[in-house]
């Protein structure tokens, strides 16, 4: 698994919409927590001092996180899940849903498919959003699937 650090979270976002499972670690959260769950996975970190004590860990030094996607291309095994797969929030797979009439008034019930986030309570859909995401990941140089 890849586990971010507090100063990452619109990365997080986007490595889940990639289709990477990725624990967010909040900022109630030190250094030393993210050290007891660093085995046998990989930490991202804004944190030069944490950075150094881990062997299994990549410094981003970047600000932008499109500029943190670029640090990290070629450093990430395949993700384990397709594009728009998993909750860009909380990381749960999304399931498909049919219950149109239920949805609130800002989902796109035309939309072809609508995904639905259990633990968030939070639709997704595919639209020009997610068509502008993908083609610049692709331009980054991630494989979508």
């Amino acid at each position: 698994m890849i586990i971010a650090d507090s100063m990452l979270g619109k990365l997080c976002r986007y490595l889940r919409m990639i289709g990477y499972e990725v624990e967010y670690i909040e900022n109630d959260k030190d250094d030393s927590y993210i050290i007891s769950i660093s085995e046998n996975n990989l930490i991202l970190t804004r944190d030069r001092q944490l950075h150094e004590r881990l062997a299994n860990s990549v410094l981003i030094k970047s600000y932008k996180s499109i500029d943190q996607l670029k640090e990290l291309k070629g450093k990430l095994p395949a993700p384990r899940h397709s594009f728009m797969e998993l909750c860009s929030i909380c990381g749960r797979l999304l399931e498909k849903t049919e219950k149109r009439g239920e949805m609130p008034d800002y989902v796109n019930k035309d939309a072809e498919e609508v995904y639905y986030c259990k633990s968030c309570n939070k639709f997704y859909w595919n639209g020009s959003h997610t068509d502008n995401f993908r083609r610049m990941v692709e331009r980054i140089g991630f494989e979508i699937r």
